[in-house]
């Protein structure tokens, strides 16, 4: 029982860190071996290792995002073997687009969690939309590039 409480605590900890731009402590949540945060399905990418998902967080998050807001629930621990772990929960994320807008959207973690260095960490963590997501004025990162080689001859 202390194991999942200690990962429902995480995501509580995730939640609170990425919506207060507490970077550092946010990646503390993170395994030191390559983890991965994976939004494909919102058209977000997927970021391997710290320093990419670091960089997705700062740029693609922080770069076009005032506030956030993440209410987290419904956690279902799938399986804890050892070290391991996994599991679900759902995410209501809303925030203020600096270019303009809301974003609002609901969907669920599919994680995976390893106990290191005596602390359960995230080392996959993929986000699937359950509804259309509403984005204001939010550029993906497609968009972005594609943005940049219009506007460069």
């Amino acid at each position: 029982m202390a194991n999942r409480l200690e990962i429902i605590e995480l995501t509580a900890k995730y939640a609170h860190r990425l919506d207060t731009r507490q970077i550092d402590l946010l990646m503390e949540l993170w395994s030191d071996e390559s983890p991965v945060f994976d939004e494909e399905d919102f058209g977000l990418g997927k970021a391997t290792g710290k320093d990419e998902i670091r960089r997705h967080f700062e740029v693609d998050i922080y770069g076009q995002m005032e506030n956030l807001c993440h209410l987290t629930t419904n956690h279902v621990i799938n399986e804890i073997s050892g070290s391991t772990a996994s599991g679900t929960c759902t995410v209501f994320a809303q925030g203020d687009v600096r270019a303009g807008g809301t974003s609002r959207a609901t969907a669920y973690y599919r994680d995976q969690y390893v106990h290191e260095n005596g602390v359960w960490k995230f080392s996959s963590r993929k986000v699937i939309p359950l509804t259309r997501p509403k984005v204001g004025n939010f550029q993906f990162p497609d968009e972005a590039e594609t943005a940049d080689r219009v506007a460069t001859p």
